[in-house]
């Protein structure tokens, strides 16, 4: 929007955005701080200054993580995503990580100076706040998340490919009562103290595609047995329903467990040793993605090794791109492949093999 246009009022700019009256405002407000909005009593408000969407090189890289420096470290996952985007940057390019869980809230004056280039926002599931960084005029890449609201681009998992794949998989092995673990992803991002609402990051896009597409697939072939989805308030320790425990040792119950990642399925079977138990040599267990190619126990996992590298390198690629053409005008997904991982933990049925 050019200089000294007006902008639409709160009620009309929520109803656009699909989002509350009070989001509209508080980000008219952010705006209005930074001297891009400008309010005139009784008017209004009015574009301050248009923001600058100039071509330019990508000599400053900002990676937006919400969580804590540390923890980027410490998921294989996203160690891969960082070396891949080490790997491709270029040689004269810096990057500044900036973590919402200890900077607070960035915003575009502070990426102007840092003189920030372009960004990657890693698992940033929050589409109110993708929508705002779209409207900044910072290209941005969105790295592990998929939002179908916000016009930047997004480098994701091919999940529906993955649970295709593993449903497949299963068939062939003769499994016709399998189970869907779900775990939960949704997190709130501690904020400053000067900070009066904390930043809500939503359901991960791929634990919502994983699970769905998998259901969707195993209920195509009359194999799904039940779906079971740990809440937030058990913080995921691998502990399933008691009645789940029974039906997997009776016998009688699922003849696969199949999980969104290896670390599920390494939270499942310390979870079963803590009970005193072990999984029956004749039920599987597998991740419908994996960035290990063993689980907790050191036997081999059956799951789709994504390729987390190539999802960094691809970031970049896309990011020098972006910062020299035009923003785009609606969500643009890329999809990175896996190669499917046959291990010792997916057995045909019936077969007698040590669990």
């Amino acid at each position: 929007m050019p200089c000294g246009a007006p902008l639409p009022s709160y009620h009309d700019l929520a109803t656009e955005l699909g989002v509350a009256m009070m989001t509209a405002k508080r980000g008219i407000d952010a705006l209005v701080a930074e001297g891009v909005v400008r309010r005139q009593k009784g008017q209004g408000c009015f574009v301050n200054k248009e923001l600058s969407r100039a071509p330019r090189e990508l000599e400053h890289v900002g990676v937006i993580y919400p969580s804590s420096r540390e923890s980027m470290y410490a998921l294989p996952y996203v160690i891969e995503i960082m070396r891949g985007i080490a790997q491709k940057a270029p040689p004269q390019a810096d990057t500044h990580l900036f973590s919402l869980r200890q900077d607070g809230l960035v915003r575009a004056a502070q990426l102007g100076e840092w003189k920030i280039s372009g960004v990657i926002l890693l698992e940033m599931g929050n589409d109110d706040y993708l929508r705002a960084f779209a409207q900044w005029g910072t290209p941005g890449v969105v790295v592990d998340y998929c939002s179908q609201d916000a016009p930047l681009d997004y480098v994701a998992c091919d999940n529906r490919a993955a649970a295709r794949q593993m449903v497949t998989h299963l068939a062939a092995l003769g499994h016709r009562r399998v189970v869907y673990v779900a775990a939960p992803s949704p997190r709130v991002v501690a904020r400053p103290d000067n900070e009066e609402i904390p930043l809500m990051v939503r359901e991960s896009s791929d634990t919502r595609e994983r699970r769905d597409e998998s259901v969707n697939a195993l209920r195509e072939r009359d194999m799904l047995a039940d779906v079971i989805n740990i809440s937030q308030d058990d913080q995921w320790t691998g502990c399933l329903p008691d009645e789940m425990y029974r039906q997997i040792c009776s016998g009688n119950g699922p003849t696969a467990v199949l999980t969104e990642s290896n670390y599920a399925v390494s939270l499942l079977l310390d979870d079963f040793a803590r009970h005193g138990l072990r999984v029956p040599a004749d039920v599987s267990v597998c991740a419908l993605a994996s960035d290990s190619d063993t689980s907790s126990d050191g036997r081999r996992l059956t799951g789709c090794r994504f390729d987390f590298v190539g999802m960094g390198c691809k970031a970049i690629d896309l990011l020098s791109a972006r910062c020299l053409e035009p923003v785009l005008d609606k969500p643009c997904v890329h999809r990175i492949g896996f190669k499917f991982m046959e291990g010792e933990m997916t057995k045909r049925v019936g077969a007698n093999q040590g669990a």
